[in-house]
């Protein structure tokens, strides 16, 4: 049915919309060249001040059989234990050689956990530390130390960088604090790149239009050093940081004005990309309809009633109120069968008018800094972005996948797209058309192949082919139940997902050999969720003995991927957020406990508990009633 739009008209208007760059409707390469600076604090305080959205709340290629998203190199001489570390698994990263931060950090002889805080209705709870653990022996693991912070990390070779309510960095060693920066915003992203702390931080623009901005310690952004688009909605600054991770000294700072929806941040070696949806309004698609196609459905002295609404100077609720009077007017001077027969008329031609501009409701609009934090080009692609895995960087530009019409607002079945961009962010080449009536759940590129997941009902996985940068080819789909949120390369030409079926985890492997891709083997497991489907921090491979570790509500599963699926090892402990490896053992841990399971039998080595577990203060129970 389409006829939300045609009664919002008729009954009144939703206007909704959040633009960060202007749409540029009608073309089939839209661009944004309109981003620039303010020139100074009132414009900046003018620009915010007078936009109306403010709100009140603040894979890179695989090489192959070797290191990808999970590095099997660290190697250390024996340190305090004696004990040597001959490999140990690193946090699972999107683009090799760009770090990301994570709950747990693995330096081999020591593991770093920040277990999450668990808040109970009516009751309080402490922050937990840090705690840091002696890997070896295995026999004796144990808790050795807490660090003051809890939150993600990033590990260098001298420190642990948590990022809390704070920006704090620990010796590694003996765990004092080499220096602090206060956070006075939220960490929308965070990289590791060489030396460098890449932050993107996020505050709302207040409707005074504060500034300057202060998103860190004494760092000071001025009004004039963020950029702008021309016109549109705001809600948020954006300060980009870069900082030495040895010194917490800031070196480079950017920042940009813009809206705070469906906002992604992907880093690929030397270039970091925010994507920022732009979305239509009702109104405006409204307005457009009629002054193109108006004629063909509503009299002459509507139409021109319209036509001079729109020379007035009114709010956009007093322009709403005046077109559903006019069309109301001429509506109600009709018969019953010949004012419905109308109305289901103008609803037909909004329906198909905005069918045909699927691609034109909303937007992504992307902006390309380089490791300097400088802006070096700015582009735009229909639809909107699912994660950071929806990019990625190629030696001729850029790969993004979208879902195009994924809104409430328009009653348009969603379909789903791959663009290619060169360097400059300008469109060269296109995938369209994929899963109709479903919208991106994951995306996987490596090397000139890209698998893509949609989902609705079912779960169909798409095939491209990214050989020729300016004419990617669909090559194949398959559909199955259930669908994958994320997806992991195994071997060459099979793919890992890691997913969802009725409720329950589900993982597949699909061969992507062949231009229609098979499914190898696939297990529906007996857990409600995964620590996956929310962070891919949480997915671990040892390529080594070809096993991958997921973790589960009910406990830690352990799969042989080397001829199809084959669960090797089970732990039994309730809702597992990590794991990881150093030599043959294996350390799991959920908030409260960990595990250490020797891999060559798959035997419990120790079992510890590191913090006690926290229960919610009990609820007094009502006194009985009593029926007199």
């Amino acid at each position: 049915m389409r006829n939300h739009i045609v009664l919002a008209v008729a009954i009144g208007f939703v206007f909704t919309g959040s633009v960060f760059f202007m749409t540029q409707q009608g073309t089939e390469n839209p661009q944004t060249d309109n981003i620039q600076k303010f020139q100074s604090d009132e414009e900046f305080r003018s620009f915010v001040s007078s936009s109306g959205s403010l709100v009140g709340n603040p894979g890179q290629a695989l090489e192959r059989q070797a290191r990808t998203t999970s590095d099997l190199s660290s190697s250390a001489a024996g340190g305090e234990t004696g004990y040597s570390v001959e490999r140990s698994s690193d946090t699972n990263i999107q683009v090799s050689n760009v770090g990301e931060p994570d709950i747990l950090k693995n330096s081999g002889e020591r593991i770093f956990y920040s277990p999450e805080q668990i808040y109970y209705w009516g009751s309080s709870s402490s922050t937990p530390n840090t705690s840091v653990f002696q890997t070896l022996p295995a026999e004796n693991f144990s808790e050795i130390d807490e660090i003051p912070a809890n939150g993600r990390m990033f590990l260098t070779n001298d420190s642990v960088i948590s990022l809390g309510e704070n920006i704090s960095a620990f010796d590694r060693e003996t765990h004092e604090r080499l220096w602090k920066e206060e956070l006075n915003a939220s960490i929308e992203s965070a990289r590791k790149i060489n030396g460098s702390l890449y932050f993107v931080l996020t505050k709302n623009a207040y409707s005074d239009g504060t500034c300057p901005v202060r998103p860190m310690g004494s760092t000071i952004m001025p009004c004039t050093s963020f950029y702008h688009p021309d016109s549109g909605e705001v809600d948020t600054t954006y300060s980009l940081v870069e900082m030495d991770a040895d010194s917490g000294e800031v070196l480079n700072k950017n920042g940009f004005l813009g809206d705070r929806s469906n906002s992604v941040v992907y880093v690929s070696q030397d270039s970091i990309y925010l994507t920022y949806s732009n979305q239509v309004s009702e109104t405006d698609l409204m307005l457009e309809f009629l002054n193109s196609e108006g004629s063909e459905y509503l009299d002459s002295d509507t139409m021109e009633r319209i036509e001079e609404l729109q020379t007035y100077d009114l709010s956009e609720s007093s322009l709403r109120t005046e077109i559903q009077r006019a069309i109301e007017n001429q509506m109600s001077s009709l018969g019953e069968d010949e004012r419905e027969e109308a109305r289901q008329s103008l609803e037909n031609g909004i329906g198909n008018y905005t069918a045909d501009r699927k691609r034109e409701l909303s937007t992504t609009s992307i902006a390309k800094f380089n490791l300097d934090l400088e802006l070096e080009a700015q582009g735009e692609v229909p639809g909107k972005v699912n994660d950071q895995f929806s990019l990625d960087r190629s030696g001729k530009g850029l790969r993004i996948a979208t879902t195009v019409a994924n809104s409430w607002q328009f009653d348009v079945k969603a379909e789903n797209d791959l663009y290619t961009l060169n360097n400059e962010l300008e469109q060269v080449g296109s995938v369209q058309g994929m899963g109709l009536d479903e919208q991106i759940y994951s995306t996987r590129f490596i090397d000139n192949k890209a698998y893509v997941v949609t989902y609705r009902r079912i779960d169909p996985f798409h095939v491209i082919d990214l050989s020729s940068h300016e004419n990617p080819e669909l090559k194949g789909e398959l559909k199955l139940p259930g669908y994958s949120s994320y997806l992991h390369p195994l071997q060459e030409n099979r793919i890992l997902g890691i997913g969802e079926e009725d409720g329950s985890v589900k993982a597949v492997i699909f061969d992507v050999e062949n231009d229609d891709p098979e499914i190898v083997d696939s297990e529906v497991l007996d857990d409600y969720y995964s620590s996956i489907s929310s962070s891919h921090h949480a997915f671990q491979i040892d390529r080594e003995n070809e096993v991958f570790f997921l973790p589960g509500s009910s406990g830690g599963h352990f799969f042989s991927y080397s001829d199809g699926l084959e669960e090797v090892n089970f732990l039994n402990m309730s809702d597992v957020k990590r794991g990881a490896f150093v030599n043959q053992n294996f350390y799991v841990f959920n908030d409260y406990n960990a595990t250490v399971i020797d891999m060559e039998n798959w035997e419990t080595i120790r079992q510890i508990q590191f913090r006690e577990e926290e229960s919610p203060d009990p609820v007094p129970l009502p006194e009985p009633r009593v029926v007199k």
